[in-house]
């Protein structure tokens, strides 16, 4: 048994179940050939748009994991260096969130995720 895949009708563009012998919604006839061939081209493309997706899920996370760590050392280098004391601010939220909008995308990435 083979599995149902989705894809576009060449006529009306609309997403269909690659086992359809007709479009449910122009009625166009659908050949068992061409479904599966654009089947598996909609695949390719889902798995692009996926990878596409977690890179950008780490790109944007490693920037705001540097963002914190930056300015959480500019604000300790700030006290330690100021004449008088000074204080201090840890962005530990921001370092987070980076951290694990990274590693989401990374799992994404390496194919832990589906």
């Amino acid at each position: 048994m083979t599995q149902v895949r989705v894809f576009q009708c060449p006529s009306c563009h609309e997403f269909i179940a690659s086992d359809s012998k007709s479009c449910r919604f122009c009625s166009t006839p659908i050949d068992a050939r061409a479904a599966q061939l654009a089947a598996d081209a909609q695949d390719v493309e889902n798995r692009r748009y996926m990878r596409r997706r977690y890179a950008r899920h780490m790109l944007i996370g490693g920037a705001l994991l540097a963002a914190g760590m930056v300015a959480t050392l500019v604000t300790i280098a700030a006290a330690v260096y100021s004449p008088t004391g000074g204080y201090f601010i840890i962005m530990y939220g921001l370092m987070l969130y980076g951290a694990g909008d990274f590693l989401y995308g990374l799992a994404g990435v390496l194919g832990v995720l589906k």
